[in-house]
This record gives structure tokens, sequence and C-alpha cells, in this order.
């Protein structure tokens, strides 16, 4: 049953939750009252976003992780195959169970099939993340020279300080487009650039966004997303000690997540905030559940 790569099982998954969405679509169609029953929306709705679920779930772990998430491990692809024979079978059985009776307003099923595919999307969801764990677990650790013992002692001091929470501010402003204009009265508009700045009163710390700012959360251990804006809020960190002093700070177990020396010259500053907030993405996959954070 382990045979199969997660690359291609994968695909199988998202197939298979996008074909128990159109079999739930045509039932749904043979009965025009059907079609605007509240329950029968709601589950049309939870059909039609699990496939996308496991897939932004899979490419947010590959990207983290690399090729070697594309293949995965023994337990992964067990668990992974367990659940599309799932899909594959049962529920395809229970959309079919009299899909031809015109007399229900609400399918017979409907419950099961509801417990059923959120069962199933949650539990490959955290397959995945388990995955994503177990291997990232086995990667060798780049590790920075020791400090001085000086500079140890004073850095310590530092860090024993909590974090700064809800004391961040937004502003932002509109950078207006111009648009391109051809011949003939056409022309393209463009929407206005919006940059962002974050600022805390509290510690000094402050980051400039531009128009990509508006991204999803990182994810948790157990694949939950968080707020990116709360996490940002929660985890700015000004470092009174370090040259590169605004960065981050896990205000859950006090680790530190700076980039590694040199990176501002290869990115510029801008591209050094990009790569720290990936560090932090990492950090919170790799390290803290989802309830952690309430």
């Amino acid at each position: 049953m382990s045979g199969l790569e997660i690359v291609a099982l994968i695909p199988a998954i998202v197939s298979a939750f996008g074909a128990i969405s159109v079999e739930y679509r045509a039932w749904r169609k043979r009965r025009d009252d059907r079609r605007s029953q509240s329950k029968n929306v709601a589950l049309q709705k939870l059909l039609a976003g699990n496939g996308e679920a496991v897939q932004d779930e899979y490419e947010e772990d590959l990207r983290l992780l690399g090729p070697v998430f594309r293949r995965g491990d023994s337990t992964g692809r067990e668990s992974l195959m367990h659940h599309l024979i799932i899909l594959q079978s049962t529920v395809i059985s229970l959309l079919r169970d009299r899909h031809n009776d015109l007399s229900f307003l609400i399918h017979p099923n409907h419950d099961s099939i509801n417990k059923a595919t959120k069962s199933a999307r949650t539990d490959i969801v955290t397959a995945l993340s388990e995955q994503y764990q177990r291997l990232s677990q086995t990667r060798p650790i780049a590790r920075l020279p020791a400090p001085t013992h000086r500079y140890k002692n004073q850095h310590q001091n530092q860090h024993q300080k909590s974090n700064c929470l809800r004391t961040l501010t937004c502003t932002t402003r509109n950078i207006p487009s111009e648009g391109i204009q051809f011949g003939g009265g056409v022309g393209i508009e463009f929407s206005d650039l919006v940059l962002r700045h974050y600022s805390c009163n509290g510690c000094g710390w402050e980051v400039t966004y531009g128009p990509g700012s508006g991204r999803k959360g990182p994810k948790t251990k157990d694949g939950q997303v968080l707020d990116w804006k709360m996490v940002l809020d929660r985890f700015h960190y000004h470092d009174g000690l370090r040259k590169q002093k605004n960065g981050y700070r896990c205000y859950i177990c006090g680790e530190t997540d700076f980039v590694p020396k040199g990176l501002r010259k290869v990115f510029g500053p801008a591209g050094v905030y990009e790569a720290m907030w990936e560090v932090v993405e990492a950090h919170i996959r790799k390290k803290h559940y989802f309830t952690e954070f309430q």
C-alpha cells in the first residue's frame, strides 16, 4: 500500500474530493428546490473546498521542506492511501445511495457525508503536517559559531524580557498608479499600490510591507492557519544587541528567529524581512500547535 509517492497520492486525493463535489452537485440539480436549501449550500461549499485545502497544505510543506517531501515516508504514504480508499469507496457510496429518489429535499446521508469528508480532510492535512515534522527532524541544521562569553551573557539577559504584545500599529500609504494608455483611447488601469508600515511604540520595532502583505498566515503543527497580523504582533522583537535590530522572537518558547549573517547583502533590506518571516513560518510549523496561540 505504501508504494506510491506523496507526489502521486496528492493529485489522486484532490481528484477524489473533486469527484465527490461533482457527484453531490449533480444530486442537487435533480430538484430545483434542493439548490437553495441552506444545508445543501453549506455542504456543497465544504465539498468544493476540501481538495484545495489539501493541495494548499501539500504545496506549503513542499515549499518549506523541498523535494524530499514529494517522496514522503512510509507512514505518510500509508496514511494518505488509507484516506484515499475511504474517499473512493465509503463517501462515494454514501452519495450514490438512493441517488435517484426525488422525494428527498436533503440528502438521506447528509450528516454522514458531512462528517466523513470533514474527518478525511482534517486527517489528511494532519498526516501531511506530521510527515513534515518527521522529515524536517532528519535534516541537518546549520549552526552559527558560539558567541563570546560576554556577549552570550548580555544576549541572554536581553531575551529574558518578554515580547511587546498588542502594541503594534499600522499606517497605510497609497501610491497612485497611472496605468498604461494605448492609441484609440484604449488603456489599462492598475490598482493603487498600498504600503503598510507597522511600528511598535513599546520597543521601537518597525517594518514596511508592500502590496504582498495581504498574505496567508503561518500554519501550525496541526495544520491550522494563523492570522499573520496576529503573529507579527506577537513575534516582533527589537534586539538592541544585534546589527539587525528589528527581528522576531517566539513569545511562546523564547526562541529567536533571525536571518543568517550576510543575508542583507544578498537580498537587501526588504528581502531580509521576507527571509526572516519564512524562518518564523518554519518555526511555528515545526514547534507549535494552534491551541498555544489561543
